[in-house]
């Protein structure tokens, strides 16, 4: 059951156009994340940019075990900086980039995480009105309803539209569902 208050979804649509009206893109145009965080001075970096990195531990987080993380938040001293996996693939990076992107952009209180005493990184708490929060704008900003809806009529398929916006298929076909186009689509076709 959504946890999303009323509205919020038609706010998160008007938010996306908002940004693509700054960053000077159509409605329908691809959003890169990356052009984003540039625009909200968002400094997004692979693990191995990160200054001092151990060589055991970004071996860790990009070879041995990849899958266990997107993307994290961090702030200091007053810079906003992604560090984002570099491993999956682009249409992965880019929601994971835009989930925490729309963090940000919705001033989520960031999760406190501290470490184990065997050495693992945990986070204190989960908040999954947050979450569904961030994924819903992220979807925004990515598939835009009316950018979707249009293409779909267009007669382009799944794979197409995921290679056009960047994104993965996993995610066009939620963005299908939550916005309501396959309900609108299979009304309309009577």
């Amino acid at each position: 059951m959504s946890q999303l208050r009323r509205g919020f979804k038609t706010w998160c649509e008007n938010a996306a156009a908002s940004y693509r009206r700054d960053l000077g893109l159509d409605r329908a145009a691809p959003l890169d994340p990356l052009v984003l965080a540039r625009h909200l001075n968002i400094v997004v970096w692979a693990p191995g940019d990160i200054p001092g990195m151990k060589k055991d531990v970004l071996t860790h987080l990009t070879m041995s075990d990849p899958d266990s993380w997107d993307a994290v938040t961090i702030q200091s001293d007053g810079v906003t900086a992604v560090i984002l996996n570099s491993a999956p693939e682009l249409g992965r990076r880019n929601n994971s980039l835009a989930h925490e992107l729309s963090h940000i952009i919705l001033e989520h209180e960031p999760a406190h995480v501290f470490h184990t005493p065997d050495g693992h990184m945990m986070m204190n708490e989960y908040n999954a009105v947050h979450e569904e929060e961030a994924n819903c704008l992220a979807g925004a900003l990515l598939l835009p309803r009316e950018a979707l809806l249009k293409a779909i009529k267009a007669g382009q398929g799944d794979t197409a539209l995921a290679r056009h916006f960047g994104v993965s298929t996993d995610l066009l076909r939620m963005r299908r569902n939550i916005t309501g186009i396959n309900r609108q689509l299979a009304y309309s076709r009577g």
